[in-house]
């Protein structure tokens, strides 16, 4: 009977404890002018009754449509209606106008990275983030925004350089960061995007001042500026290329899924690898629940590998197991994360004038 009676105590006891968080969490949530949910079933409830979802997404179309489907499949008692959003000028328009007060009928939008913070504003006060760390929602936490809470990336991009194999010779195919100095490959001999955000994918793990001086040195090689990738990565492939310094993975495999089979995604190390498609719940969203659950949906296993095959080739770096995860795994990498999201406006600044503000080189 002791027995029993201490066991019972300790497994009331043990019961209670994620009782007790959840309690804390909500209301330290509360307290912060944020809401939490405090169960799975709270937020299904609120989902069914809510009936439909409207979302502006940042992805291709064809993800769109395969993300769509999927999430349909899993909640049949959801009428999703999503649209593509994916355009920088599309977003800050989105943006001025939010700012303007205009009400809209979207639940979740696109976020334009380098400007989230100009977002926050417009958001939803809901702490995904700790309702992510207590597994109301199963999201890895760190795709979730720990300073504002509410805005998740839900995928990664690479940052990689490309080149021709039968026109580089193996021996000069760059291994390291420095090897793209070396005299084989200065005198037009390489492509590099005016656009810095791949080589400030670098400032994580070696630091502004290093990158700046290594930015200075690659414009020293005299490369052809250039501005955009797939034209290029289409014109390599033909044969007008052999190196292109700074361009993204996917964009490299998603040319050669397309047949170019003679190009080659170059990953150096340390990796640069930026947190990307950013999205959040609007302020005033009527259907609050139902975005939640697309949310996690998309940062799911399944929502996961819908973005590597069809996007293609793009998912989150923190969620287990994920293409992009798998890619980088026993690599150095450098993670352009959270805090670095918000100053990378300013690294592609200094970039910039490293390089000397290059223009773009029309053919």
């Amino acid at each position: 009977l002791v027995c029993l009676t201490v066991c019972a105590f300790a497994s009331s006891a043990l019961a209670a404890q994620p009782s007790a968080a959840l309690s804390k969490a909500k209301k330290d949530a509360e307290a912060k002018g944020y809401t939490f949910a405090p169960s799975r079933d709270e937020i299904l409830a609120g989902a069914k009754k809510e009936g439909s979802l409207r979302a502006l997404l940042g992805f291709d179309i064809p993800t769109i449509k395969a993300l769509r489907d999927g999430f349909r499949k899993k909640y049949p008692f959801i009428n999703p209606h999503f649209e593509e959003h994916g355009n920088p000028t599309e977003s800050q328009r989105f943006l001025l106008e939010l700012k303007t007060g205009r009400v809209s009928d979207w639940d979740i939008s696109n976020v334009l990275s380098e400007a989230q913070h100009e977002f926050v504003p417009y958001l939803e006060k809901l702490d995904l983030r700790a309702m992510a760390e207590f597994g109301v929602l199963q999201i890895p936490p760190k795709m979730i925004s720990p300073e504002s809470r509410n805005i998740i990336a839900l995928s990664s991009t690479v940052d990689a350089s490309a080149y021709n194999k039968k026109l580089l010779p193996p021996d000069l195919v760059p291994k390291t960061w420095e090897d793209f100095l070396k005299p084989e490959h200065s005198g037009r001999k390489m492509l590099a995007d005016i656009r810095t955000n791949s080589i400030a994918g670098l400032v994580p793990a070696m630091g502004l001042e290093w990158v700046e001086s290594f930015a200075r040195k690659v414009a020293a090689q005299q490369p052809i500026w250039v501005r955009g990738h797939t034209r290029y990565l289409v014109a390599m492939a033909a044969g007008e290329y052999r190196l292109f310094f700074g361009t993204y993975y996917h964009g490299v495999m998603r040319m050669k899924k397309k047949g170019a089979q003679d190009l080659e995604a170059l990953i150096v190390e340390p990796v640069p690898v930026r947190l990307t498609e950013t999205h959040a719940i609007l302020k005033g969203a009527r259907r609050p629940a139902a975005a939640m659950l697309f949310l996690e949906y998309a940062a799911s296993a399944e929502g996961q590998k819908i973005l590597w095959d069809v996007e293609p080739f793009k998912s989150s770096i923190y969620s287990p197991g994920s293409k992009t995860e798998e890619l980088v795994r026993g690599k150095k990498i450098s993670v352009g994360d959270w805090d670095h999201i918000a100053k990378q406006h300013l690294y592609m600044e200094k970039l910039t004038a490293a390089y000397g503000f290059p223009k773009e080189e029309k053919k």
